[in-house]
């Protein structure tokens, strides 16, 4: 059986912020265990050349945490984006066990209106005696103006599919909140993965 998948472009927003990554759902095989993978290819479905290379190497960096050996696809198949024909031709030259392939499924941008808040402050002395609350003090009001705050959020696909039938053994759907890097994407989206694939 050749190995299906949708070739998408994925696209990375590298903004000033936390990343937090939440799987929304999950489907896994039953037969499939974690402990299976022990070899897999891992391939980030990118026309960017560096956000690929970047979340590739995050998401490898966290599957060999927990023991996996995993090889990223811009070290075998170059630096062009990858394709469903590039990926089967080496496969098929290969002993990989599994294929991690991650792709872009969405970006969700909320943004949210604050209005404009005005408070006022009394700036009076410092009284050692109760008796001087007598007397002048100076209120002042300070106003924060309205402003419209807005969240980019990165929907991902992550599949996980048996060699050589090229079966799919797990697919999870996340959102990531906040993106702050490629790397922290890839590296918090590969530890959710693994907890939430069954032993």
């Amino acid at each position: 059986m050749r190995l299906q998948y949708s070739i998408l472009p994925i696209l990375f927003c590298l903004l000033a912020a936390c990343s937090t990554t939440q799987m929304t759902d999950t489907w896994q095989e039953p037969e499939f265990h974690r402990s299976d993978m022990k070899n897999v290819l891992v391939v980030a479905v990118a026309s960017n050349t560096t956000n690929r290379f970047l979340f590739e190497t995050g998401f490898i960096n966290a599957l060999v945490q927990h023991g996996i050996n995993a090889t990223a696809s811009f070290t075998v198949l170059g630096d062009e984006m990858p394709t469903k024909e590039g990926v089967q031709a080496h496969l098929d030259k290969t002993q990989y066990d599994h294929i991690i392939v991650t792709a872009l499924g969405g970006v969700d941008i909320e943004t949210d209106y604050v209005p404009e808040r005005v408070r006022s402050y009394y700036t009076g002395p410092y009284y050692p005696h109760w008796g001087g609350y007598w007397g002048g003090g100076n209120t002042v009001t300070m106003t924060r103006e309205a402003y419209t705050d807005t969240q980019t959020n990165v929907l991902l696909t992550t599949s996980i599919y048996t060699l050589p039938t090229g079966t799919l053994s797990w697919v999870g759907r996340s959102k990531t909140f906040e993106v702050g890097s490629v790397s922290d994407v890839a590296d918090s989206l590969a530890k959710q993965m693994i907890r939430n694939i069954k032993h």
